[in-house]
């Protein structure tokens, strides 16, 4: 606690300089006072400082897609083209009103699932 009081401390003072939160955060002095701060919370709660997103990346591995998803993802560039060019010459929208369309809007949320994958 009186760790995390003297950083705050350190911060005003630099706030005070006139640097900016990411300048404090670089600062020799505060950067020493959180590895310490890290190093006892690792101390007291093992496992608490570690990054969650280390673990979620492993469960997230990208799985390449089957021959079926291969068509469905190149059928739906497809129909999104020709729904763009529909929309354009016969409903005369312009490209603001095409990304407000709720059905082209649909379309490319599936497109950019199957690229996420891919």
């Amino acid at each position: 606690e009186s760790l995390k009081q003297q950083i705050v401390e350190r911060k005003a003072i630099l706030k005070e300089q006139g640097l900016s939160g990411g300048q404090q955060n670089k600062d020799e002095e505060v950067v020493r006072m959180v590895n310490r701060m890290t190093e006892l919370k690792e101390k007291q709660e093992p496992g608490s400082t570690k990054k969650e997103k280390d673990s979620k990346k492993d469960s997230k591995k990208k799985t390449p897609l089957s021959q079926e998803e291969q068509k469905e993802f190149g059928k739906l560039q497809q129909d999104i083209e020709l729904y763009k060019h529909k929309l354009k010459t016969e409903f005369g929208y312009n490209a603001k009103d095409m990304k407000a369309d709720p059905d082209l809007q649909d379309m490319e949320a599936r497109l950019a699932a199957f690229e996420k994958r891919s």
